[in-house]
């Protein structure tokens, strides 16, 4: 009798046991079975559903998210499918059902009709991939291509430096950097860089053209956030002279007409007058706005006619100031602060 309760007490230790381990599993917010009080079927991990051939962002979207949940297991096997006579196998099948969810929500309704007679979450993650994984290949070539035609048009800088930094993460994704501590890797880096700036440059509207070749006079080459940066300047520097009426051929250090017909611009041309440049001696502008400091706009070219008594600036100093300027280069719509 003694001996057959010892049995049982060492039966229900074992059981009891096992029960809090499975305890821990669910409540350790450390172990891939926990889950938050927020986690719930009808959940969104990416913005972007996938639709077929977004597949490759919306992989790498989704094993960010679930990564940071601590699911990295469920869709890449390591965490595999128990006993159903173990007690983790509870724990597991809720797992199992809410990331199952998870996907099948960020997947168009087409795609989310094939993937729910599937029963583990593993095989859902690899029926995607076998449907729309492309091979290294032509992916490369696809995305190659893309890149050879993407010109900015009329697109706004931002929007189509976006699209070329898209195309050449992904690019990168497929084409890794080797790991390299002898120092040559540097080499090939750099031409990187410089292959991006070239690319990004090229596929820029004419109006920037002058802009460009200031760029490409620089030694050594900028970055290219730092081209970008340069270049998004000018676009804003330009929005605002056409959003308050300013015609950027037209630059504000040179002043107005004086024969303009009267009563056209007369109020705010003696209210002009009345502010002198502390660097150039002339009015009409001030000192912050002056082109010999910021530059003379893209495009600008002096008039040949004479200019009367009334006027700010001769034509002379103007083709003076143009053929010589500050800059050898003879670009002057970035000053040296501003490539710094």
């Amino acid at each position: 009798m003694a001996r057959g309760g010892s049995n049982n007490g060492e039966r229900g230790s074992v059981g009891n046991s096992n029960q809090n381990d499975e305890i821990t599993a669910i409540e350790d917010s450390s172990s891939p079975y926990f889950l938050h009080n927020e986690d719930h079927p009808g959940l969104n991990l990416v913005s972007n559903p996938l639709n077929g051939a977004n597949y490759h962002t919306w992989r790498r979207a989704m094993l960010m998210a679930l990564n940071a949940k601590n699911k990295i297991g469920f869709v890449d096997g390591t965490i595999s499918r128990p006993l159903s006579t173990d007690l983790i196998f509870n724990a597991w099948s809720r797992c199992n059902s809410m990331i199952s969810s998870w996907i099948i929500n960020d997947v168009t309704r087409d795609i989310a009709d094939s993937l729910l007679y599937l029963d583990s979450v593993y095989e859902i993650w690899r029926d995607l991939c076998d449907r729309f994984s492309q091979g290294n290949g032509p992916r490369v070539f696809q995305i190659k291509k893309q890149l050879s035609g993407l010109v900015q048009g009329s697109l706004d800088v931002s929007t189509y430096f976006t699209k070329l930094k898209i195309l050449w993460d992904e690019l990168k994704e497929f084409q890794p950097v080797p790991v390299c501590h002898c120092g040559g890797l540097k080499v090939w880096a750099d031409y990187q860089h410089k292959e991006y700036v070239l690319q990004f440059l090229m596929g820029l509207n004419e109006s920037y053209a002058q802009n460009r070749g200031q760029i490409l006079m620089m030694e050594p080459l900028p970055t290219i956030n730092k081209v970008f940066s340069l270049i998004i300047q000018e676009e804003r520097h330009r929005n605002i002279g056409s959003n308050s009426g300013i015609h950027v051929s037209e630059p504000m250090a040179f002043g107005s007409n004086s024969n303009a017909p009267a009563g056209s611009s007369g109020g705010s041309r003696t209210r002009r007058d009345k502010i002198m440049c502390t660097h150039c001696g002339f009015t009409g502008h001030t000192k912050d706005k002056c082109y010999r400091l910021v530059g003379y706009p893209p495009g600008w070219r002096v008039k040949s006619k004479n200019t009367n008594t009334g006027s700010i600036a001769n034509n002379s100093e103007v083709v003076e100031h143009l053929n010589t300027g500050s800059n050898e280069t003879g670009l002057s719509s970035f000053t040296n602060v501003q490539c710094q």
